[in-house]
């Protein structure tokens, strides 16, 4: 259990954070505001118009900020850029997404570096999907079995 005063009044299990940084946060509810956190562990977060290292929760939104990994039951995202997001049922809006991987993604105006997904909806830019990278993997694999031909005979 988490508390935080504010305005200085404690609210138990909920902690709020605006225009500052915390290090480590674990609470049921966590919302940042302009501010920033290095690791959130949470049932629920919610990050607008800020940042955070690492999110670890059920749910997220994420509005209008920067998180480098998220792992997250069901994550809305929008305006925003995320490093790595992985969950199983993922909302992407106008963002960018280094790794995206989920079970259902529904991303809309959003482009995605490298993506694995079971369902995905919408139609995001993608760089490098699974069958991509399957290709890339085969070509690799067989180029190195020939240059190793070559260069042992």
């Amino acid at each position: 259990m988490s508390s935080q005063i504010e305005n200085g009044s404690a609210m138990n299990d909920e902690h709020r954070i605006s225009e500052d940084v915390a290090e480590e946060v674990h609470a049921e509810v966590v919302h940042i505001s302009q501010g920033g956190a290095g690791r959130v562990d949470a049932d629920t977060v919610s990050i607008e118009r800020g940042g955070a290292q690492t999110v670890v929760s059920q749910s997220a939104e994420i509005t209008q900020s920067g998180v480098m990994f998220v792992d997250a039951d069901r994550a809305d995202v929008g305006q925003s850029s995320i490093g790595v997001l992985v969950g199983e049922d993922l909302d992407v809006t106008r963002s960018t997404v280094g790794i995206a991987a989920g079970s259902k993604i529904d991303a809309k105006d959003t482009r995605i570096g490298f993506l694995l997904g079971g369902t995905v909806e919408g139609r995001p830019d993608i760089a490098v999907d699974a069958r991509v990278a399957a290709i890339i993997g085969a070509s690799a694999v067989v180029t190195l079995y020939v240059l190793r031909k070559l260069f042992t005979s």
